[in-house]
């Protein structure tokens, strides 16, 4: 399993745009200025992809949940530290040709993208003589504006991304993981909550199966993502304290298709983005979005069903308390009786269970 350290910031910012529209822009542009500044000023080739990288996450501290200037950013802090393949980001953040950059970004959405350079070198700080340059240098080719005020950036940044090349595996996917959580919870906390749910489940449930541990880390990476596509779905909906009407449910249903867009636009490993997305298909065809049956269903996605359903039902949900795990459990087994869920995944859950170790399953 691979994808490119670009595509899982492609990755990255889809999820992020859900949140903040603003925030991916300011990237975005950030990172084009980045790459005209790091070739202007003859930076090696590690440096640039270094200062690439950063850029194309510059001022993600500055996502908060709410309006509070005073919101905790700790858990996003903690999740990046985490991710190892950010860690050359975290170490050129600070240098002044990438807060130049930044700087330069911010004084363009003020001033409406002016091609005059001259406010912005006056009043806008004290840059090193060779940064100065190669703003300038930059500014002279009609290319470097008319990128930075292109109506597809994604394209731009293709054009020009140094990362490539460089390759990630399922480990770098599931560290990822967390920071995608914190980004949920700013759009909805149940949401990210049933996510890491499920994922712990999922992950339990495919060792069970007894499949090897690289299987078990992508169905937990299938799990954390699987409802992605709720961030494309109005949160009054998500978090509406009572049932859904049948207009409200036509557009919660759409989540499921919508985590395979979010998912396959960036890239994402096929296998995962299908057994993340086939979490609302059943055995009988009677899911969707696909009403898959089960010849198309194959055990990743019939474990992520099952750990979907055991989460959703034992959590409290804005309309309703969690049910007692012994209730969700019949509720469980009735469905594989009725040829909707796997009954080899669902007997597997209830010897847990009665083994005593449902904490295990369901903290």
């Amino acid at each position: 399993m691979k994808i490119s350290a670009h595509n899982m910031l492609v990755l990255l910012h889809n999820i992020i745009r859900t949140v903040s529209p603003g925030q991916v822009r300011h990237m975005q542009r950030t990172a084009i200025i980045t790459a005209y500044l790091a070739t202007y000023t003859g930076c090696g080739t590690i440096r640039h992809r270094h200062l690439f990288l950063a850029a194309m996450l510059d001022d993600i501290h500055a996502l908060k949940k709410g309006s509070a200037k005073d919101a905790d950013v700790q858990p996003l802090t903690s999740a990046i530290s985490a991710i190892r393949f950010l860690a050359p980001a975290v170490v050129v953040c600070d240098m002044p040709l990438l807060r130049m950059a930044g700087a330069f970004e911010r004084f363009l959405t003020r001033t409406g993208g002016s091609r005059n350079l001259t406010p912005f070198l006056t009043h806008g700080g004290h840059w090193p003589g060779r940064l100065v340059d190669a703003l300038k240098e930059s500014a002279k080719e009609d290319g470097f504006w008319f990128r930075l005020s292109s109506a597809s950036p994604d394209k731009v940044l293709n054009a020009l991304s140094p990362l490539h090349d460089e390759m990630l595996d399922h480990h770098d996917l599931l560290e990822v993981c967390p920071l995608i959580s914190c980004i949920m919870d700013m759009y909805s906390g149940a949401t990210a909550r049933h996510s890491a749910g499920v994922s712990r489940m999922a992950q339990v449930l495919a060792a069970l199966y007894g499949l090897e541990a690289e299987m078990q880390q992508k169905i937990a990476i299938a799990g954390y993502l699987h409802d992605v596509g709720k961030l494309l779905v109005p949160p009054k909906i998500i978090e509406k304290k009572g049932p859904l009407d049948p207009s409200e449910y036509a557009l919660m249903k759409q989540h499921s298709y919508k985590t395979l867009e979010l998912l396959t636009a960036a890239d994402a490993p096929c296998d995962i983005a299908r057994w993340a997305a086939n979490h609302h298909e059943r055995l009988d065809g009677s899911g969707y979005p696909f009403r898959l049956r089960v010849a198309s269903l194959d055990a990743p996605s019939r474990i992520v069903a099952v750990a979907d359903i055991f989460t959703a039902l034992t959590e409290n949900r804005p309309y309703r308390r969690g049910m007692p795990v012994a209730d969700a459990l019949a509720i469980i087994q009735s469905e594989a009786e009725n040829h909707r869920l796997d009954k080899e995944i669902v007997a597997l859950l209830a010897q847990k269970i009665h083994l005593g170790d449902k904490d295990s399953v369901n903290d």
